[in-house]
């Protein structure tokens, strides 16, 4: 009811804005909305199924980078899949394969990681608040030089995609040259581009959706191998279950075969109702709420929506409800209490793309690696995983796991 009934961000996401800008994730209303629905057709399905064969080639560098780990004990994966996140929103965002991967000392990935990771410690800092203040921060200094380094790349990106599309458009001269209308357009990027944003409104959208994108896929990817990796009997039913659907490792991934993998998806989404990358979200109400219960939520109230309590609230999932069950899922009925995209109009823009980007990367490496806890490090619903919430919610111990390869078993 209030997803739905009030788009409004609280002021905390204004901390934001300082080096974000107007990114529509985070934006007031009015920049939201024209934005959004400029973005949204390029999520729309026939454009991200395309997506597949970017998440295919690049799980297929992942699979050669961790060649380098297996049986050799405990390493964490974080690095590896964060990189993969990076490789692949690029690839779909500006339709540009910038080789993060085979880069693991590049500034740009280091830099992510530390910008994200300095946000959220302002929120619970209420002597900052004010930016005049923070500006005399060492923190403040230092996300500007991350944002610098940043910056530089998404520039670079977008020169060359404009530089792209004039020599494409050059070459298609007396043709109809509207990229949406040519099924020509692979990238969000160009739909912004194609709408006549501004450099600045152009480097907003795509930063945030370089943010979002990385940072959410990687945690749900990383969150889903360790859980698998303490739950071999469930690892090895997914892995049966691919084989069954799609087969031999040298058979190509296909949207109609992803579809199938009704016990995977249920993994994942278990996953995510477990351990949900964002796990709230705060609106303002800007007038009355009148809940189904008849509480009123008055005007100016503002409301934190607990995606972490309402995924482990036992009336919704009942006293099992810290278990890894991906059978709750299989009934083909999701709950509505299941939101790790959100819900209502200002949902997650790129739920489809995060599924199948999830999907087709677990479907990938299940089929060449087999994953181990890592040496004392057991997890159960008497000992969960331990988190921290840095922009999105992250395993304290680094997502730390062993590797064997598939066919030594």
């Amino acid at each position: 009811m209030v997803l739905k009934s009030t788009l409004h961000k609280n002021s905390a996401y204004d901390f934001t804005k300082l080096q974000l800008g107007n990114g529509s994730i985070f934006a007031p209303v009015d920049i939201w909305h024209r934005r959004r629905k400029i973005l949204v057709p390029s999520f729309a399905p026939k454009y991200v199924n395309k997506f597949i064969a970017v998440f295919e080639a690049q799980d297929k560098t992942l699979v050669e980078q961790l060649k380098s780990k297996v049986g050799k004990g405990n390493f964490s994966c974080w690095d590896f899949i964060a990189s993969y996140a990076l490789d692949s929103v690029c690839e779909t965002v500006f339709g540009m394969n910038v080789e993060m991967q085979r880069q693991p000392e590049h500034p740009l990935f280091n830099a992510f990681n530390e910008f994200l990771k300095s946000f959220v410690p302002r929120i619970f800092k209420p002597w900052v608040y004010s930016d005049a203040i923070y500006k005399l921060t060492a923190t403040y200094s230092r996300q500007e030089q991350m944002k610098e380094i940043i910056y530089e790349f998404i520039n670079d990106l977008i020169y060359k995609k404009k530089a792209q599309i004039r020599e494409r458009n050059g070459n298609e001269a007396g043709t109809n040259n509207d990229p949406i209308h040519t099924n020509q357009l692979k990238s969000s990027v160009e739909f912004l581009i194609n709408a006549s944003f501004t450099h600045e409104e152009l480097r907003e959208e795509a930063l945030v959706l370089l943010l979002a994108g990385t940072d959410t896929s990687a945690a749900g990817i990383s969150t889903t191998i360790l859980l698998l990796s303490q739950h071999t009997d469930i690892q090895e039913r997914v892995y049966r279950e691919i084989q069954e659907v799609i087969g031999d490792l040298n058979n190509p991934l296909q949207l109609k075969d992803l579809l199938k993998l009704k016990y995977t998806k249920a993994v994942i989404n278990e996953t995510l109702r477990l351990y949900p990358p964002v796990p709230f979200i705060v609106r303002d109400c800007i007038e009355d709420i009148i809940l189904p219960s008849g509480i009123t939520l008055p005007k100016d109230t503002i409301a934190v929506i607990n995606i972490w309590g309402i995924h482990h609230n036992p009336q919704h999932w009942g006293e099992d409800v810290n278990d890894f069950n991906p059978d709750r899922f299989m009934s083909g009925q999701i709950p509505k209490a299941f939101m790790p995209f959100s819900h209502g109009l200002r949902n997650c823009i790129g739920q489809q793309y995060a599924m199948l980007s999830l999907t087709t990367t677990l479907v990938t490496l299940l089929r060449n690696y087999r994953f181990t806890p890592a040496t004392n490090l057991t997890y159960d619903k008497n000992n969960p995983l331990r988190i921290s919430f840095d922009v999105t919610l992250k395993h304290v111990d680094n997502y730390t796991i062993q590797i064997e390869n598939r066919d030594k078993m």
